[in-house]
């Protein structure tokens, strides 16, 4: 990522990324369940917790529970493998990220063919809680990115409300609650890898060898 240089910043400190606690509060005030998408990257940001320490948590906020984003990777994960299987294209570039799917349709145009059609794992797990829940939810995705409020509000319908790590921290300091350790009973093999570099292709392990295609892992502006 690129680092913020002195030009970037507002002389009179008028720009603030937006937070939307406030938004998400509303949702656990209507009454509907809100379910929580957790990023896999949770692990870096809160060392030594579990799923279950910030499911625990949520819960305590008014969520009705919190699963793993990493459900909505492994679909995906299958779904890059069938296109490669099926050979849809010479090149298939990954659309997972959404800065990334940003980039290319404002200044590569030419190569919007080459993006998979394929849900981002926030959109694809979202898409998946509200289908196998028996009644109507609000589903919120946390994770690092504020690239994903913006997707969130490009594709409405499937997640209605994005955090950043950072706000959910804040918003637990507000109510002083604080994490405690809790024993990690999610598949830890559920692509969890995806927000690493090359993530996605180590995802696939050795499934990918049996096509023919040269895979390729890009990361940084560069």
């Amino acid at each position: 990522f690129p680092t913020r240089r002195s030009s970037d910043l507002c002389p009179q400190n008028a720009k603030q990324i937006r937070s939307d606690v406030p938004a998400v509060k509303e949702l656990i005030y209507s009454g509907k369940p809100v379910i929580a998408s957790i990023a896999p990257s949770f692990a870096a940001n809160y060392n030594n917790m579990s799923i279950k320490s910030i499911e625990n948590a949520l819960k305590k906020l008014g969520f009705a529970y919190a699963e793993e984003t990493a459900v909505g990777a492994e679909i995906v994960k299958n779904q890059y493998l069938e296109m490669m299987k099926r050979h849809e294209s010479d090149i298939i570039i990954s659309s997972c990220c959404h800065t990334v799917n940003i980039l290319i349709q404002k200044y590569y145009p030419d190569l919007i063919p080459m993006l998979a059609h394929v849900l981002s794992p926030m959109q694809t797990h979202c898409k998946r809680l509200r289908e196998e829940s028996k009644e109507d939810i609000y589903t919120v995705f946390i994770g690092p990115c504020i690239s994903k409020k913006h997707e969130a509000e490009q594709y409405k319908g499937t997640t209605d409300a994005v955090l950043t790590f950072e706000e959910l921290s804040e918003w637990l300091a507000e109510e002083n609650i604080t994490l405690e350790k809790a024993e990690d009973i999610t598949d830890k093999a559920r692509s969890r890898l995806f927000p690493t570099n090359g993530g996605i292709l180590r995802s696939m392990m050795t499934a990918k060898d049996d096509t023919d295609y040269d895979c390729i892992a890009v990361s940084g502006v560069d």
